[in-house]
């Protein structure tokens, strides 16, 4: 069991509430190829293309698919599946904790999975930019996804005048190194988690639900 104390339950999303990283399933809901999409991140990764230019290639390829718009991603977004657990774990985590969405994903699929689950904060790395029809035209995107999320959980921390004991982070990956770095308790959650996010971790548990023995 957890420490007294905890008020707060911070929540990673892609491979944490869902079985998927959304960006290549993003790409592939709209109708383009995930490989260029992969191929597109993997360049800018290895110096190959500047922000800016992977940027514009990204979009480029959205937009050609005719569905880079605010309805028709809601639809897909509202359609997709969170884990078999989640819902019924986070029931019984809102009856004694604040509970609060930090993601890597974009804000409006965030947005609609935070509804779906009655959770008032959220925050995403990638804000969606769409023009007064409702069509794509831009995003901003922070590289640096592990920076980010604590910049988000310091501004949720201090509207809400938490110390860090009190929180504790749930996640899985990559993105989650600095908060578990940070927050003193940390559950890696996957059967195969992250290496450098295990040694970290107070608790592992290999499913969502595992949380409501925890917690």
């Amino acid at each position: 069991m957890m420490k007294c104390g905890i008020t707060t339950i911070i929540l990673d999303v892609d491979g944490t509430l869902t079985d998927d990283v959304s960006w290549l399933p993003l790409t592939a809901g709209l109708g383009a190829d995930p490989k260029i999409h992969e191929k597109i991140f993997d360049d800018f990764k290895a110096g190959k293309h500047s922000y800016s230019d992977a940027k514009k290639q990204l979009i480029k390829l959205w937009q050609n698919t005719g569905n880079a718009n605010k309805g028709f991603m809601k639809s897909m977004f509202q359609a997709w599946k969170l884990k078999c657990d989640t819902r019924e774990t986070i029931d019984y985590l809102k009856k004694s904790y604040r509970l609060c969405l930090i993601s890597g994903a974009v804000d409006l699929y965030i947005k609609i999975v935070a509804k779906k689950l009655g959770i008032s904060d959220w925050y995403a790395n990638t804000e969606l930019i769409w023009d007064n029809k409702g069509n794509l035209v831009d995003f901003n995107y922070f590289a640096d996804q592990a920076q980010k999320k604590l910049e988000q959980f310091n501004k949720f921390a201090k509207k809400y005048n938490l110390d860090k004991e009190e929180c504790v982070i749930v996640g899985d990956g990559d993105s989650d190194l600095v908060l578990f770095r940070e927050l003193k308790h940390g559950i890696a959650v996957n059967k195969d988690p992250n290496p450098d996010l295990e040694s970290l971790s107070s608790k592992r548990i290999s499913k969502l639900i595992e949380l409501k023995n925890l917690l």
